[in-house]
């Protein structure tokens, strides 16, 4: 079972887009990312290992790259603090 946590779309330049992109892979990097949209805000914890996906697509005469970076909420080998 699967649900949205946050979702945002927007349209920018090209330049405005790669931009975002560094953010966002200079914050994993760092091992915490903080999204923000109009009504919603997330901060993740990536994992050290994550599973990294990347699909190029044609659909319609449009081309799009979809990233897809995958971790489970609970890695296995972190501990798990109770209080």
């Amino acid at each position: 079972m699967s649900r949205k946590l946050l979702k945002t779309t927007t349209l920018m330049n090209r330049e405005d887009a790669s931009q975002k992109l560094h953010e966002l892979a200079d914050k994993m990097a760092d091992g915490e990312i903080t999204l923000s949209s109009v009504n919603d805000s997330i901060t993740l914890n990536p994992a050290d290992q994550v599973e990294f996906e990347l699909d190029v697509e044609e659909e319609d005469g449009d081309i799009s790259i979809e990233i897809e970076v995958e971790w489970p909420e609970n890695p296995e080998n972190e501990e798990i603090e109770i209080n």
